[in-house]
């Protein structure tokens, strides 16, 4: 039985580092359009 244990918990730990890179994309890519929309803004500044 400590055999299952132990599979199973190997399984729940990809799963929560698959959900972990899930995770840090999505946020990568939130902070990525902030700082091109803010470069964005910037530059429709210097041009005005």
């Amino acid at each position: 039985m400590a055999q299952l244990q132990r599979k199973t918990n190997k399984k729940v730990k990809v799963k929560k580092e698959n959900e972990l890179l899930g995770t840090l994309l999505s946020v990568m890519g939130v902070g990525l359009f902030i700082v091109l929309s803010w470069g964005a803004v910037y530059l429709l500044y210097l041009s005005r």
